[in-house]
């Protein structure tokens, strides 16, 4: 004889509900029929974002998350939830209400869970361990070159190459330029840092003599990503040459207020920026839509990733228009053969970095 499976005992349970509910009172009034028709509980997988302190609206990383998921939950049929907390204790109650429902889970919809924030670091770590025990719950970290101990699985897009490529190229738009960077715990934050600064100092080509300033907006790992308008302002009205901003939603900020005032000049990051000569682009969003994808699989998603500038995640942008001014000394000094040359020796020192 077999015997019944969970589900064949699930299904029972139903039939029998059903019927009691369609039973009738004492007086022999029906106290509910059951409706086929009526709308059911969504048990579609879930994907839940949680970010940084109001990261999102920065028109760069964070919107490139959101986008990503958006994108992935359209193609998959998806629900999604993206929390942008105003405080980091706010963000610390999103993480201890999702690891709590971690623990309690006791339903079978898969549910997807991304940090997008390294100041909750510590405390993800300590409590990762909660995805072991759940094979229905799966977490996604962003961005860190440490991989997890415990439950869950890391996502690490470095930022050196790419980097290496614009500082290379830089100089010949302006040689004298200044990093802004959000804070030197990050390791995405200083290794894009070192990155540029190694190709700025690289000489290349003979053209003119360097300087390069280096700033940073705070000190703690997760700060140093929103600044008021009147401090980028103050910022901007102070530091020498072009800016590279390396602090997301700071960085937003300076390169908005910077096309007002037309000037100072930017190095774009995170995204396609024709407002200015160079942009550094991060594919964060087809990042996380290749995990999403990986998670939906019978494989899953591997426990670590790197995605840099080798595999097509990060890269350079010029734009330069036809009638612009520094095209011909573009183009005497940035031959194809030394672009790519920047673009090997960029990926060569990446992979060297990171190890």
């Amino acid at each position: 004889m077999r015997l019944p499976t969970r589900w064949h005992l699930l299904a029972a349970t139903l039939v029998c509900t059903m019927w009691l509910l369609a039973a009738c009172s004492k007086e022999g009034g029906t106290v509910y029929q059951w409706d086929a028709d009526e709308p059911k509980a969504n048990t579609a997988p879930s994907v839940t974002v949680i970010y940084g302190t109001d990261a999102l609206g920065d028109r760069s990383y964070s919107d490139l998350i959101y986008k990503g998921v958006e994108e992935a939950a359209a193609k998959y049929g998806l629900r999604t939830m993206q929390l942008s907390p105003t405080s980091r204790e706010e963000g610390l109650g999103y993480l201890q209400s999702m690891f709590q429902a971690v623990k309690s889970q006791n339903d079978t919809i898969r549910r997807l869970f991304i940090v997008a924030a390294t100041g909750y670091d510590d405390y993800l770590r300590q409590n990762s361990h909660l995805f072991d025990g759940n094979p229905y719950a799966s977490l996604l970290y962003l961005e860190t070159p440490v991989p997890l101990a415990a439950g869950g699985s890391t996502l690490y897009l470095p930022y050196y190459g790419a980097m290496y490529e614009a500082g290379a190229i830089q100089p010949v738009f302006n040689s004298t330029t200044t990093l802004i960077l959000s804070n030197p715990e990050d390791h995405t934050v200083t290794g894009a840092a070192k990155g540029f600064t190694d190709g700025f100092l690289t000489d290349y080509y003979d053209y003119m003599e360097k300087h390069l300033e280096t700033i940073y907006l705070a000190e703690k790992a997760g700060e140093g990503y929103n600044i008021a308008d009147s401090t980028a302002l103050r910022i901007l009205g102070e530091v020498p040459g072009t800016i590279v901003p390396i602090c997301g939603g700071s960085g937003y900020t300076m390169m908005y207020l910077a096309d007002i005032l037309l000037s100072p000049s930017y190095v774009g990051i995170d995204v396609e920026n024709v407002s200015c000569k160079l942009s550094v682009i991060k594919h964060i969003d087809r990042a996380v839509g290749l995990c999403i994808g990986q998670w939906l699989s019978a494989e899953g998603m591997p426990k670590h990733q790197v995605l840099g500038l080798k595999e097509g995640y990060t890269g350079v942008s010029v734009h330069l228009d036809t009638d612009d001014l520094l095209l011909p000394i573009y183009n005497r000094y940035i031959t194809e053969a030394l672009l790519q040359q920047i673009h090997e020796d960029a990926i060569r020192k990446e992979e060297a970095y990171e190890e």
